[in-house]
């Protein structure tokens, strides 16, 4: 009787682990406080369906629109995904699209991500045949970062990676007023730190030591002299793209893509005095 108790205790134990576990399971448990904090936050939500994605309890629902909301299994909300049609989008993010290069593109989804530590973003994922792109918004219309959307991307929206006080202090003392917008963890261990900053959406790198190496944003005009160094030591090229780049390591410089007909194309680090490294 004891030996079929014990049989009894441990299979009922292995399937709670396991529904706990499976990503695509719509019966998993979900603790009180979890439920709770839920409720508190979603007063009016409809058809909830709980899943574990990642390590984070996400429920499902439609509150108007179709809605993921994430949270830890203690209760404490990390993100929000939020499905709306482009009409429904700020009339900022929606003149700054109409006037890109994206603007003809077939617009395939829209996306409001509310996450804790960052600023509302809106992503607008937009296709050309068998182009995919997502399109990085802020609130006002400032287009933080282009994506190019690829299947095995699965990360791509998960909650935020908290920045350590060292980040947090640096990008405060160097960038002051900046917004953080999105943070990504790298591969080899670099930390991304999108910010807008006076008007300008800025890339800010940390090692994984979370020291800072680089920031650098896009640019459209660059100084007189270093337009000078172009055409004196490239004369058959022609600019496509220019970022300029802080580093601790090499100091500041702009970063030119060069173009020419019937030639290899080059990049180019020179100087804001016009000097090439």
């Amino acid at each position: 009787m004891k030996l079929k108790l014990y049989i009894l205790i441990l299979a009922l134990s292995t399937w709670s682990l396991q529904s706990c576990d499976n990503d695509d399971d719509e019966s998993i448990s979900v603790p009180v406080e979890l439920q709770n904090a839920f409720a508190s936050k979603y007063p009016n939500a409809r058809n909830v369906k709980w899943e574990i994605e990642s390590g984070y309890y996400v429920a499902d629902f439609h509150n108007g629109y179709d809605i993921s909301a994430w949270f830890t299994s203690n209760g404490i909300w990390h993100m929000t995904e939020t499905d709306i049609p482009y009409s429904k989008l700020p009339e900022t993010v929606k003149s700054s699209f109409e006037k890109s290069e994206y603007k003809d593109w077939k617009k395939e989804d829209v996306d409001m991500f509310e996450r804790q530590g960052l600023e509302i973003v809106y992503v607008i994922e937009v296709e050309n045949q068998n182009q995919e792109v997502d399109l990085y918004y802020s609130e006002d219309g400032i287009l933080i970062k282009t994506v190019v959307d690829t299947d095995d991307d699965q990360d791509g929206h998960l909650p935020v990676l908290q920045l350590s006080a060292e980040m947090k202090s640096f990008i405060e003392e160097k960038y002051p007023g900046a917004r953080i917008m999105e943070v990504d963890k790298e591969n080899f261990g670099d930390t991304e730190v999108d910010i807008i900053h006076e008007g300008i959406s800025k890339e800010v790198v940390f090692n994984k030591e979370n020291v800072w190496t680089s920031t650098s944003w896009d640019v459209i005009i660059i100084p007189v002299i270093v337009g000078t160094t172009i055409s004196e030591q490239f004369p058959q090229y022609h600019i496509d793209d220019t970022e300029y780049f802080e580093t601790y390591v090499e100091g500041n410089y702009y970063l030119i893509e060069l173009e020419a007909d019937n030639m290899p194309d080059k990049k180019v680090k020179i100087t804001p005095e016009g000097g090439i490294l």
